[in-house]
């Protein structure tokens, strides 16, 4: 989803938000909760591309995915930030990096002060392609020796609101933004600090600490001021080829985390491999995602809030000597407060403080294990976990008791190379603080409609295979194949429900409520073949079945209990994937590999929202999204062991295209060059 406001919010086989997939930075979990109006709801997680070395993915609910990841049931994001031999040369102690971008296709966009004007802001067509505005400079000091290791490293990123493509245009029906013309309020710019430190000692035991600063600033809009001006703000037309948009001021965030671990492995003892995590994040930010402020236009929807979390973990490995079997087990806690700053407090009306006020308490208790019994592995892990839930406007706690995660995964290897697999969980989520915690936001918890934590039952079977040698000599080919099935019952989203006692007589019920069940089922593949000629990664997902049901939704409508788009009064819509999803990249490496060349080729195919899909809110969401498709090229080449040049062309044939997970016509951006280099010494 883009125009996250400079965050991320990764969605896997269709299950997002809330704490569905955390992601975690070094081990700590830093995520804000989000209020888009009648976009829903977002959980941003901050950080800057430049200062991340690695990422792994586990797709849906795992065993060992982390210790924190009670209610994962889409899966676990884990980022490692830089590393010593991402800035060090091979061979040194010490050294820097030096990272520098630049792209075209974006122009900072000149936002007036005054609150009035900036709802008839004037929109700018493309600028000519070697205009190179706005980019990022990145900078990173590193050293090692036996004993210790440390990273430092800060990075500066801006870019101006970017321009929308324009071939594929007329496939939309009655899209807001124009063709080559400027998107409103993705303009982005940030500053980020990274510190770390490792200690290692000789006797098996390490130590770890990082230390991490985001600021930015960055655009966002609510739905209902998605829309295109037919005068200024004198109320006289608008002159011919001049268009105009809402474009508000930029809203900012302020993110420190910190994080240290312990691990120690004694060489002469297979029982210990005992590891404590502890982190803390807090969150400030100042957005214009609230409701009901005291202002005009993009002023009435400014508030301030925090959102920190604080997390500790014990847990142990051991590898028994009698058995083929490694167990692991521990404990785990985390806490999340969210409240409102005195500005979110003092601007909003006495309805009711737009920033949500609590605290959410989460207990684990965990044990893992896997078998090998060649040819078969089996893997089967056990988690009990509850939370408590404190709402400090409401004054009412719910205590959500401890329920029992099980998770299975066996392989039954054909050959060394070649296995199949299957997978079969039952994991529960609890309703996260954002979903029990009231507000005057569009779609708020009522104490009235209890939430149930949600029952995720998850199978895949499938094959994996790795091979050398097969087409070609030296060639690779990692190679995954499997059917899967997520059935989440008790599915939370926003609705709306029949009035209660505390619902004023002009206002709707909208709240978080559980839908009966989401069901989402299809094929996967997954494909990386490397050789001398060429390389290639495929990653292709064909949703087979998809079903959102609800019976308390459907009497509203006088509709079926279950359909495949999702209710109209809801925001289950915008988390039904596109049927067909294909990336391909293939490239091909000359002069023995100093050079890189590639390109990429992303589809989606075509989906389509209710047609009353919110009728008669403020929002104008979009109905039918036409399938899509994008070309990248790139390239960089290693001049020597100090410098490599970097460029890539995004969106190669200037595609006007929205993407499918959209409640608004916001495209995506058009032709996009960057040009880049890095340099290590």
């Amino acid at each position: 989803m883009r125009n996250e406001a400079g965050a991320i919010d990764i969605g896997i086989r269709g299950l997002q938000g809330e704490g569905r997939v955390p992601v975690f930075i070094d081990g700590s979990l830093q995520s804000t909760h989000t209020s888009r109006g009648y976009q829903g709801t977002s959980d941003r997680t901050y950080i800057d591309a430049d200062l991340i070395s690695r990422v792994a993915v586990q797709k849906g609910a795992a065993v060992n995915a982390s210790p924190f990841a009670s209610g994962a049931i889409g899966g676990v994001v884990n980022i490692k930030t830089l590393t010593v031999d991402d800035i060090v040369n091979p061979g040194e102690q010490s050294g820097f990096l030096i990272k520098l971008r630049s792209y075209n296709n974006n122009r900072k966009p000149d936002i007036p002060d005054d609150y009035e004007q900036q709802n008839y802001y004037q929109l700018t067509q493309k600028p000519r392609s070697r205009q190179f505005n706005n980019g990022s400079a990145t900078a990173a000091f590193g050293f090692r020796d036996d004993f210790f290791d440390a990273v430092i490293a800060y990075s500066e990123r801006a870019t101006g609101n970017y321009y929308a493509g324009k071939h594929g245009f007329t496939r939309y029906h009655e899209p807001v933004v124009t063709p080559n013309h400027e998107v409103v309020n993705t303009s982005f710019q940030s500053q980020s600090f990274l510190a770390k430190m490792g200690l290692h000692t000789n006797n098996g035991q390490d130590f770890e600490f990082a230390y991490r600063n985001h600021r930015q600033q960055a655009g966002e809009v609510l739905a209902a001021y998605w829309y295109q001006n037919n005068n200024d703000i004198d109320f006289n037309p608008l002159p011919e080829g001049v268009e105009s948009m809402p474009q508000w001021a930029l809203g900012s965030a302020i993110v420190n985390s910190y994080s240290a671990s312990y691990a120690y492995k004694p060489y002469d003892n297979d029982l210990v491999n005992l590891n404590i995590g502890l982190w803390l994040t807090d969150a400030n930010l100042r957005q214009y995602n609230g409701l009901w402020g005291i202002g005009v236009n993009a002023q009435q929807y400014l508030h301030a809030y925090s959102n920190d979390r604080k997390g500790v973990s014990v847990y142990n490995e051991s590898a028994l000597q009698r058995l083929p079997l490694v167990l692991r087990y521990g404990v785990a806690l985390q806490d999340e407060r969210l409240k409102p700053e005195q500005d979110g407090i003092i601007r909003f009306s006495d309805i009711a403080v737009t920033s949500r006020n609590g605290k959410r308490s989460e207990k684990s208790a965990f044990i893992n294990g896997e078998l090998d019994l060649s040819p078969v592995t089996v893997n089967i892990g056990f988690n009990l976990h509850g939370a408590k839930i404190t709402d400090f406007q409401s004054n009412e706690s719910l205590n959500y008791r401890p329920k029992l995660d099980m998770l299975s995964e066996l392989n039954y290897h054909l050959t060394p190379a070649t296995a199949l697999f299957f997978k079969a969980s039952r994991t529960y989520r609890m309703p996260s603080l954002y979903e029990t915690t009231v507000s005057n936001e569009v779609f708020s918890y009522n104490p009235y409609n209890r939430l149930s934590p949600e029952i995720s039952l998850q199978r895949e079977i499938g094959l994996k295979t790795k091979q050398q040698d097969l087409l070609l000599p030296e060639d690779k080919l990692d190679l995954s194949l499997s059917y899967f099935r997520n059935k989440v019952n008790g599915f939370i989203s926003g609705g709306v429900l029949d009035k209660t006692p505390n619902i004023a007589e002009w206002m709707d019920n909208y709240t978080f409520i559980n839908y009966d069940k989401l069901d989402l089922s299809g094929f996967e593949l997954s494909a990386n073949y490397d050789a001398a000629l060429f390389y290639t990664h495929v990653s292709a997902t064909l949703y087979t079945d998809t079903q959102v049901c609800s019976h308390y939704q459907a009497q509203r409508a006088n509709t079926d209990n279950c359909n495949s788009l999702g209710f109209a009064w809801g925001l289950t819509p915008s988390r039904i994937p596109a049927k067909k999803n294909l990336v391909v990249n293939v490239g091909k490496k000359f002069m023995a590999g100093d050079l890189d060349t590639g390109v990429r080729y992303k589809y989606h195919s075509a989906k389509t929202n209710p047609s009353d899909w919110l009728i008669g809110t403020g929002a104008s969401p979009i109905i039918d999204i036409p399938s899509g498709y994008q070309l990248d090229l790139y390239g960089q080449y290693r001049v020597n062991k100090n410098a490599t040049l970097f460029a890539a062309v995004n969106n190669l044939t200037n595609r006007y295209d929205i993407q499918p997970g959209s409640v608004i016509s916001m495209p995506e951006p058009g032709r996009t060059v960057t040009l880049g280099i890095d340099v290590r010494f």
